[in-house]
């Protein structure tokens, strides 16, 4: 760690992804963000075992980077508990004014990015997203809006479905292929 700390950024990037981060270690990191964090874009802590308690620490720290665009806190310990702590730092628009993307995969029982976190990341870059929130989408759809879930099942519909192209495909004849006239393609500019 105090080798990684010591070197030069590369591409004005932190990362710490893969090295296990002790108590101690997490008050070197906070310190090295505090004093050399003005130019930091990114900041990789994944697979650092850290847990609830240890980003809580780290979260003033990230929050104050003019610069920072990229968290990757994945892989990690970190539950659900979380989250709530993260959201509202993200909400306070004098934290992670720069913030564009959070990777929380691979953590204890993070399954999802809360839609609170997205939203409040999208308010602060506007329309700069071309993908919509659950909530702007329910809000674009009016009341009736489906959300696509993932079964192992086969619906009743998707049956049906092929079956009727089981049928198609039976009635239909192969033909070999031919070189005809030709044809001229006429376009518009």
């Amino acid at each position: 760690l105090k080798t990684t700390l010591k070197k030069k950024l590369t591409n004005d990037t932190v990362d710490l992804s893969g090295i296990p981060l002790s108590g101690r270690d997490l008050h070197r990191v906070a310190y090295y963000l505090q004093n050399n964090g003005s130019s930091v874009t990114a900041v990789d802590i994944s697979f650092t075992e850290l847990q609830d308690d240890s980003l809580r620490l780290l979260l003033p720290f990230l929050g104050v980077l003019p610069k920072l665009t990229t968290l990757a806190i994945n892989g990690n310990r970190l539950t659900v508990a979380i989250l709530k702590d993260l959201i509202e730092v993200v909400k306070d628009p004098k934290k992670f004014p720069t913030l564009a993307w959070v990777d929380l995969g691979n953590n204890v029982d993070i399954f999802t990015v809360p839609q609170p976190l997205l939203v409040a990341l999208r308010k602060r870059f506007g329309m700069r997203s071309s993908l919509p929130t659950i909530y702007e989408y329910s809000e674009g759809q009016g009341s009736s809006y489906c959300l696509e879930t993932s079964t192992e099942e086969i619906s009743v519909f998707e049956e049906e479905e092929e079956d009727e192209e089981d049928e198609l495909e039976d009635h239909l004849v192969l033909e070999p292929w031919s070189v005809e006239e030709k044809n001229t393609l006429h376009y518009c500019e």
